[in-house]
């Protein structure tokens, strides 16, 4: 009995599409290890049974290329969402094709397609819109830490810090200074928090404590 069901091909079916689902998620969150290993015994007991049953190899290679094809086309090229659903029409010959005498239910083909359409559309493609925002966030950090900029707006004592107005790289932006800030006083940025930089005068920068102490005073 045990050998029997491990000879169902709907079995065997579902048994490869799910490893090639933990290999997707893999690709979009890697790291973590767990979703790697899963992908490679599912995928690999698929592979193993398909030795006891009359495969055709075409139809494997349809499905593998299919699914993925589906799935990773959109984070190499996010415009090709739309051509990517082929994918899942391969991903169904593919199924349909996969065994000789003992064809794949065509039920479990609509519902492992239907699973991933929506699998794609509603957990991948939000996640891959985050980690893009979170790619622009941290690269555009990256070219404004550093940055030189002019005041554009006095800065004025707002508690323990001056908060005025700066251009930097074109953009006007809020601006916070240990020290006080006048208009045309060039500045560089030390960090960003959210839609405020943090900013040092250039003629700060040399300044010692009593120096600094003494201007704020004036």
């Amino acid at each position: 009995m045990f050998t029997s069901v491990l000879s169902d091909p709907g079995l065997v079916y579902f048994v490869l599409v799910f490893g090639l689902w933990a290999a997707v998620m893999a690709v979009y969150v890697p790291g973590t290890g767990a979703l790697e290993i899963a992908a490679l015994i599912l995928v690999g007991g698929a592979l193993v049974l398909f030795t006891n049953l009359p495969v055709n190899w075409l139809g494997v290679l349809l499905v593998i290329v299919g699914l993925l094809s589906f799935h990773l086309t959109p984070l190499a090229y996010p415009r090709a969402g739309r051509i990517a659903e082929v994918g899942l029409l391969v991903q169904a010959l593919g199924a349909f094709l996969l065994f000789n005498t003992m064809p794949v239910a065509w039920w479990l083909i609509l519902l492992t397609v239907g699973v991933a359409w929506v699998y794609h559309r509603y957990a991948l493609m939000p996640l891959l819109k985050r980690m893009r925002q979170q790619s622009a966030v941290i690269d555009d950090n990256e070219q404004l830490v550093g940055a030189a900029g002019r005041v554009v707006k006095a800065s004025q004592p707002v508690g323990k810090v001056h908060i005025g107005s700066v251009n930097v790289r074109g953009e006007h932006w809020t601006a916070s200074s240990e020290h006080p800030l006048e208009v045309g006083d060039e500045v560089i940025v030390q960090d960003r928090e959210g839609l405020q930089l943090l900013v040092e005068g250039v003629k700060h920068k040399h300044q010692t404590p009593e120096q600094s102490h003494l201007e704020e005073r004036e």
